[in-house]
């Protein structure tokens, strides 16, 4: 089974994303072939398996991004800022494991081949090391499920973090526009405070997260960007599956790399 559209990926230039504003950033509809998007949307990874978080402290004062967080091989939050529960202290709606953190083999057979064809597809390396035109770089993989009421607040990523490349799996049969959800791009910001709000940019763009839709992004000083509250009804989540790209030069504070969830895209500069 083959997962990425390489006709997509390849017809892509790297003009269409580095002029983008207010920084490089671009939506695809055709990221991945339409039969691997419903073969992933179909199996994407059970409840069961993720934690959940919510009021986890941010920087700058933000507020925390609750939802459903699963790692692929491990955690950042387990490392950096909590232990595992108990299982005692899981209350009804937490139905996941303790870590929410799933190996290669924990994972249904269609997520296994497309983590193992982004790892390995000389193909979307090469896109990548185009896109972000970062030098080495360390990747990894996290899943997430917002529920009603969950946000992102605006923000701009870690220092350490090059870009995102951020696959959604929700279809119109499954999301309501009127839930909200779109990640919003943000521009021209008008206070100077770190923890801004929506209203606090001049420009918001919308843009759609259902039917195969993936978004890309660069991070830059101004890679601003957010999710409104969700207004979705009891069990409907918003789903999407994070691939991280992290500098190789990363702080020497920063977790090291996992057992093979992280490969280095190689490339001299």
């Amino acid at each position: 089974m083959r997962y990425l559209n390489e006709q997509t990926i390849q017809a892509f230039s790297a003009g269409q994303f580095q002029h983008r504003k207010p920084f490089p950033w671009f939506a695809f509809d055709t990221f991945l072939r339409p039969d691997a998007f419903q073969l992933l949307h179909t199996q994407f990874p059970a409840l069961s398996l993720f934690e959940t978080h919510r009021g986890i402290e941010r920087a700058n004062r933000q507020r925390p991004h609750d939802r459903y967080y699963l790692a692929f091989e491990r955690s950042i939050y387990r490392d950096d800022m909590q232990p595992a529960r108990p299982a005692a202290a899981l209350t009804a709606t937490d139905t996941a494991g303790r870590d929410g953190v799933v190996d290669l083999p924990d994972l249904p057979l269609p997520w296994q081949e497309f983590i193992e064809e982004l790892r390995t597809s000389a193909v979307y390396l090469d896109f990548i090391d185009r896109m972000l035109e970062s030098g080495p770089l360390t990747v990894r993989f996290a899943w997430h499920m917002g529920f009603s009421g969950s946000e992102v607040s605006p923000h701009r990523d870690s220092e350490k973090k090059a870009g995102t490349h951020i696959f959604y799996f929700n279809t119109s049969e499954d999301w309501e526009r009127e839930w909200g959800g779109a990640i919003l791009v943000l521009g021209n910001k008008r206070v100077k405070r770190k923890n801004p709000d929506v209203a606090d940019f001049g420009d918001v763009e919308a843009v759609d997260i259902r039917n195969n839709r993936s978004f890309l992004f660069k991070n830059t000083s101004d890679a601003w960007h957010g999710v409104e509250p969700l207004q979705s009804p009891g069990g409907q989540f918003r789903r999407l599956f994070n691939v991280i790209f992290e500098r190789q030069d990363a702080p020497v504070s920063a977790p090291p790399p996992s057992k093979g969830g992280l490969f280095r895209l190689l490339r001299a500069r």
